[in-house]
């Protein structure tokens, strides 16, 4: 499905350009016509491909963040870990916002599952075991 509406918006975006390309072509030659439609169809699909990628890094980039926060915040047994990782969404001063609010003590692998978790924590807040 998704493929067929990337097909759309393209065939949309080459069909744009090319009546841009013939109104500027004032009845001139075939072959003219022709190098104008593509010289827009390619501008316009490069157009796209940067449009595309400006928007996919910054929410990639968020996602990382929220993800770390949702993990860190977790392995120290903070009680808002689930409402805590919204500070992702301010990107890099959300990570920073964290980082100095978060609590400042050392950070142990569970005997018990592996995770990590706060040192003197009376539970793991992963498995629930002392």
């Amino acid at each position: 499905m998704k493929r067929i509406v990337r097909v759309v918006w393209l065939l949309l975006a080459l069909t744009c350009c090319g009546i841009v390309a013939f109104a500027q072509n004032n009845g001139g030659d075939a072959a003219g016509a022709a190098c104008s439609l593509l010289a827009c169809g390619g501008f316009g699909i490069f157009y796209l491909l940067i449009l595309a990628v400006s928007i996919a890094i910054p929410v990639v980039i968020i996602v990382v963040i929220v993800k770390f926060i949702r993990k860190d915040a977790v392995s120290r047994g903070m009680p808002n870990a689930d409402s805590i990782k919204w500070l992702g969404l301010l990107g890099v001063l959300g990570l920073v916002i964290y980082l100095l609010q978060r609590p400042q003590v050392m950070v142990l692998p569970c005997p018990h599952c592996g995770q990590s978790r706060m040192q003197g924590l009376p539970t793991c807040p992963h498995c629930g075991n002392a």
